[in-house]
């Protein structure tokens, strides 16, 4: 792979991934609103869908994280690749 390549395809994977986060966002988003509304739950099942509510906002807390992470890593081989110009 040569020099040229390699940014282009470290963008290309951030990309997909901000994507990907962004689609699963959405969707966790509007499955929780959808249980949110429609359920009609008491006690230890009302306690659940909200354990299992709360793992969702834990894991696209997770994916959002690591957008993150990924874009800082992206910003440092940027800044490598015109230290070196």
């Amino acid at each position: 792979m040569n020099h040229i390549e390699e940014p282009a395809r470290s963008r290309r994977r951030f990309t997909e991934r901000l994507a990907t986060t962004l689609a699963f966002t959405a969707v966790m988003v509007w499955a929780a609103v959808v249980v949110v509304v429609k359920s009609d739950l008491d006690g230890v099942v009302a306690l659940a869908v909200s354990f299992v509510l709360a793992g969702g906002l834990v894991a696209v807390y997770d994916a959002w994280r690591e957008v993150r992470s990924v874009r800082r890593e992206l910003d440092v081989e940027i800044h490598e690749d015109l230290v070196r110009l």
